[in-house]
């Protein structure tokens, strides 16, 4: 009897383990998610504030101005591995009308070449830094649009990425 025991309890032992084991399965892949923003983030168009003449780049021939964006969002992890895309609406811009321009862009007056608008930015902590080089000299419009859009690092890309404003806003899901 004890020995009839032993194999039931082996057997139900054996036929847990079993169930165990042989039930657990992968289940299948649910639906696809509605597209999303990859934890991008993104400022809204704002006009060109007051440029603030540079006292730190300075030199014959050009004049240097820049403005300061307030973006808590660009941390030292962002500078270190995320990238920050700005683009501009430049008034006036002869290739057209509401195109957004990725920094560094050249703006040409009125399309001629006697006034070059040289615009670049840099990254602060919790800052976005636009600059203009004015060649020969003048100042920026105060009226022209920006907006800045920051990819955090982590997912390396492979191959060459578009970066026109279009295709980053269709990638990422941002809204226009």
């Amino acid at each position: 009897m004890k020995h009839t025991a032993k194999r039931f309890k082996a057997a139900i032992l054996l036929f847990s383990l079993m169930t165990i084991v042989f039930a657990c399965k992968k289940g299948d892949e649910g639906p696809a998610g509605e597209p999303g923003t990859a934890n991008v983030i993104f400022s809204p168009w704002m006009k060109t504030t007051s440029w603030i003449p540079s006292t730190t780049s300075t030199g014959s021939g050009k004049s240097t101005f820049y403005f300061d964006i307030n973006a808590p969002q660009v941390t030292q992890g962002i500078i270190d591995s995320g990238t920050v895309i700005v683009y501009m609406k430049f008034v006036n811009d002869p290739d057209g009308t509401g195109i957004a321009k990725p920094l560094p862009s050249v703006y040409y007056n009125l399309g001629g070449a006697s006034t070059q608008y040289r615009f670049q930015h840099g990254l602060m902590l919790s800052k976005v830094r636009v600059i203009a080089d004015v060649i020969p000299s003048g100042t920026p419009a105060n009226s022209n649009d920006v907006r800045y859009i920051i990819i955090p690092g982590g997912v390396p890309l492979t191959g060459r990425m578009d970066m026109s404003y279009e295709a980053v806003c269709e990638r990422y899901g941002i809204p226009k």
